[in-house]
């Protein structure tokens, strides 16, 4: 299955407020995942602060999908779905 950037712009304030937000009860966390399927899951997320975005890595067929399974989460929009390759320097080792 394809590999997804998801890059979203979200403001260091909302980055910061949400880091003190329990997984368990981050909305944003919960309505990601309910929509989650075998065609769109969500892998993991880094934040940049500093640059007030927030990358996320999917598993997904197609932008579509993850689209669609992005469909519930409010207030956060997507900047941009890139297809991605992961690299990894223990490869190289």
């Amino acid at each position: 299955m394809p590999k997804f950037i998801v890059i979203h712009t979200i403001p260091k304030k909302q980055i910061e407020q949400m880091a003190e937000i329990p997984p368990e009860k981050n909305t944003m966390i919960i309505n990601a995942r309910k929509n989650q399927n075998f065609d769109a899951y969500w892998v993991r997320s880094w934040v940049v602060p500093d640059q007030d975005k927030l990358y996320c890595e999917w598993n997904a067929k197609d932008e579509e999908s993850i689209r669609k399974a992005w469909e519930s989460v409010k207030g956060i929009g997507i900047d941009s779905i890139n297809e991605m390759q992961i690299i990894d320097a223990e490869d190289y080792r």
